[in-house]
């Protein structure tokens, strides 16, 4: 209670001007020296963007200033946990992150919390958005009992909810609010199975056709992915045999050719949404190979109609790229960075990050095995090419006879690899067959072992 009441304390005194656009004050209970604050851009492929790195004080009290000129999703994480809310241009927010036991009351996943404000305005995001899903919750609960004993009493009260909703809110300026309360009334009031309740038809007509999709808006998002879920079944037959041969030939621009063809569907933006939902459906229910998934979404990436879109389907594609133990790496990918293979030796990949100390204090063990299996393990290293390389490291790789090469951020074989942290290992056959993802190093681990181990292992079979 004390330090909650120094951080309203501070909050009171804080006189230097307010210069940022939006001021994060907080006060944190997680056992994390470090807090990292996201952007949360695009509600489809949920992609993240490092906003800012924080470190709360001895008494967990934090304060972060972000330069954001519209309304957008935010998110607090530590390595367990993690914390979404709105912020809004011009505003001063002050919040508590709590022990995951006092807030985990629900879960979609193992690391959302629920996130306490302090002297939240009336006029914010939050507090609207809050104030609407408490009043619908307790709405919906009140007359949920009468939606199959008395359906028409039920359709009756939610129609009076639809009309009191738009009395309230049919004229709200802010459309990110706006868009907010309409999707989120779709997902929940007409989302009910009930005689007399919209039907497909005025679903589509009401909330579906809009211009472009916009997703930066979640609601939306949540409702046009239920909506349009499997919807490969419920296509007319001729539309369906269009839809099959279209995956079968690997023919994206087929696929969402004759989507645009159903009629709701409202243009090649959602068309294009449409194609990259069944094709991840496909791909996880194994009813398209993996190989056909991945040149689609490639597809996609390249050819949509939104940036956003484009991001999301780079996203996807990237994420079903990813290698696991058995599986092939393409040579292209190598070749492409002008690397050469030795013939007959196993590969060890090499993730560096210039100036990382424990990089840097590894390859003098490294270098030790380059010349231990020297003809028989060849050793790659990579690194990212938007690090600056140091004096340390020029001085640490004196001797290494071993290729290595820059990748960008969107290097596919980055992402393939899920290279995040260094040093990293990865283990190849000479066929290029992944042995191990996550490949010991030349250093001792907590059990005293190194990769000498597995290299003795393999090279005695």
């Amino acid at each position: 209670m004390q330090v909650r009441n120094c951080l309203l304390i501070f909050s009171f005194v804080l006189i230097q001007a307010f210069s940022a656009q939006v001021e994060i004050l907080g006060l944190s209970f997680w056992k994390s020296p470090t807090l990292q604050v996201y952007e949360l851009r695009n509600h489809l492929s949920q992609e993240k963007s490092l906003l800012a790195n924080v470190e709360p004080d001895s008494l967990g009290i934090f304060k972060v200033q972000l330069d954001l000129k519209a309304i957008t999703t935010l998110q607090i994480c530590n390595e367990q946990n993690c914390g979404l809310f709105y912020v809004q241009p011009k505003t001063r927010y002050l919040i508590e992150l709590p022990e995951q036991a006092q807030s985990n009351t629900y879960t979609e996943t193992q690391s959302d919390i629920e996130l306490l404000f302090y002297k939240l305005d009336s006029n914010d995001i939050n507090y609207q958005i809050l104030g609407f899903e408490a009043w619908m919750d307790n709405y919906i609960a009140d007359i949920y009992q009468l939606k199959d004993i008395r359906s028409n009493e039920f359709i009756l009260k939610v129609l009076a909810f639809k009309a009191e909703t738009a009395a309230v809110y049919g004229n709200e300026e802010n459309p990110f609010l706006r868009d907010y309360i309409k999707y989120s009334v779709g997902l929940t009031i007409d989302n009910f199975s009930v005689v007399g309740g919209p039907s497909k038809e005025d679903k589509y007509n009401f909330y579906l056709q809009t211009d472009s999709v916009d997703y930066t808006q979640p609601k939306l998002v949540e409702y046009a992915k239920l909506f349009y879920k499997a919807y490969d079944a419920q296509l007319d037959q001729a539309l369906r045999q269009e839809l099959e041969l279209a995956f079968q030939t690997a023919n994206t621009y087929a696929l969402v050719s004759c989507l645009q063809k159903d009629p709701s569907i409202y243009n090649q933006a959602w068309a294009e949404f449409v194609a990259l939902q069944l094709i991840l459906e496909r791909e996880q229910t194994k009813r398209v190979p993996k190989t056909i998934a991945l040149k689609m979404l490639l597809d996609l990436a390249q050819s949509g109609q939104q940036v956003a879109f484009k991001s999301a389907s780079t996203h996807f594609y990237k994420e079903k790229s990813k290698l696991s133990a058995g599986q092939i790496l393409d040579s292209k990918l190598l070749s492409e960075l002008n690397l050469q293979l030795e013939k007959n030796q196993l590969v060890y990949l090499h993730y560096y990050i210039p100036g990382n100390q424990k990089c840097i204090a590894e390859l003098a063990a490294l270098k030790r095995l380059a010349t231990r299996y020297n003809g028989k393990v060849q050793i790659l290293t990579f690194y990212p090419a938007e690090q600056a390389w140091t004096n340390a490291d020029n001085k640490a790789f004196e001797g290494a006879k071993w290729q290595k090469t820059a990748l960008n951020t969107t290097a596919i074989l980055r992402s393939q690899l899920n290279w995040t942290g260094a040093p990293t290992y990865v283990l190849l056959d000479s066929q290029l067959k992944v042995l191990y993802l996550d490949a010991l190093g030349p250093l001792p681990n907590a059990r005293t072992q190194t990769i000498d181990l597995v290299l003795q292992q393999l090279l005695a079979q």
